[in-house]
């Protein structure tokens, strides 16, 4: 690499990897907070936390790298414009097309990462993330019980303990009102009982020794049973401890696709699948974006190119959940869907382009124009023309 090439490519990497830390710092903090509200009661150590941040990060990766790109590369041509060095650049023959050399190179290198993140770890991050989480979920609600005190987290039902063992976490003398179905409410006694989870990933109340009390005001059944199990409602989180498209590798998304039986299925699968595609592209497209934006944005120096990457990045975002949105429900293909933030992007990206490549020819060459122009000048003025 040239010595242009290497000061270029050092500042936009600097840049970058503070980006994409703040960026991650932001997602991080908001996905603690989430950890906290889920595992509340279930002693979550340091450790577990710090493994379940990793577990999430392939997909923090996978959305922030493209921003970061965008944001490094457009505070760093708005402060070369604004401090004249794109200028010295141009007076030293240098074109605008030429500087893009070593922004297309960190590009390509951000998006080829993104796109191994996408497309090999994604998937078994969350996966991974997904099924701790449940585990700390069950664990939340076993450790919420206690001796006698009335724990209501369940939907519609209120269970009472007499005895607790703080060991096993093995419960005695258990009292349940079950309001689950209001036109057939029930009363359940239990010698014993426990808390765990069955294959599927649902939180079940085994109880032993017991009797079951149901009806209505005018007429009651009692039944007397050995072994009895509940499956509890936890408030509609089921589907955060089922595999969902999120958790499915690029294979298995593509084999869903195919035998899906209904469209909406379907477009699911097929949204799932170019999102992981056009994500990573995005680090090219953006890039391309923010270097002649940059030049746009010279007065405010680095803070304008912040505040314009700031702008761009909820443009992108929100084009990319309004997509999602479509393609999901069907109303557009689920490829035009996904790659429509890249194709907006990329349409203004060569807008901007053609207009820098035009404004920023080298300065060398204009200004031999500007000179050779007033020598004949002075020759027309000079013989009476």
């Amino acid at each position: 690499m040239k010595l242009l090439d290497r000061y270029l490519f050092s500042e936009i990497f600097k840049l970058f990897g503070l980006c994409l830390f703040v960026l991650m710092s932001i997602l991080t903090l908001e996905k603690i907070n989430f950890i906290a509200n889920m595992t509340v009661g279930s002693a979550i150590s340091g450790g577990e936390l710090v493994r379940l941040l990793l577990y999430t990060s392939p997909a923090f990766l996978v959305l922030t790298i493209p921003l970061a790109v965008l944001l490094a590369t457009l505070i760093t041509f708005s402060r070369l414009s604004g401090d004249g060095e794109i200028i010295a650049m141009r007076a030293c023959g240098v074109s605008f097309y030429r500087i893009l050399f070593p922004v297309m190179l960190l590009a390509t290198a951000a998006g080829l990462l993104s796109l191994w993140l996408s497309l090999a770890m994604l998937h078994r991050g969350n996966y991974l993330f997904n099924s701790q989480i449940a585990d700390f979920v069950s664990r939340r609600f076993t450790a919420a019980l206690g001796d006698h005190t009335f724990f209501d987290r369940f939907p519609g039902t209120i269970i009472y303990v007499d005895e607790k063992e703080r060991e096993s976490g093995h419960l005695k003398g258990v009292f349940i009102f079950d309001g689950t179905d209001k036109n057939n409410p029930r009363l359940i006694t239990a010698r014993e009982g426990e808390l765990s989870r069955n294959p599927s990933d649902d939180i079940v109340l085994r109880l032993t020794a017991g009797t079951l009390y149901n009806g209505d005001e005018k007429k009651w059944r009692t039944i007397q049973y050995g072994e009895y199990e509940m499956v509890m409602d936890t408030g509609g989180k089921k589907h955060a401890f089922v595999k969902g498209e999120r958790e499915l590798s690029f294979g298995e998304l593509r084999d869903k696709a195919a035998r899906a039986q209904n469209a909406p299925q379907r477009n699911t699968f097929e949204v799932e699948l170019q999102k992981r595609l056009a994500l990573p592209f995005a680090c090219i497209v953006l890039a391309l974006l923010a270097a002649p934006l940059g030049l746009q944005v010279h007065r405010g120096g680095g803070r304008g190119g912040i505040g314009m990457g700031i702008l761009f990045i909820i443009v992108n975002y929100l084009l990319l959940m309004f997509g999602e949105s479509m393609g999901r429900e069907g109303k557009v293909p689920p490829v035009f869907a996904m790659w429509m933030p890249n194709l907006v992007m990329g349409l203004l990206a060569a807008v901007f382009l053609i207009r820098a490549g035009r404004e920023t020819g080298p300065l060398a060459l204009q200004l031999w124009l500007d000179e050779t122009r007033a020598r004949m000048a002075r020759v027309f003025r000079k013989n009476g023309h």
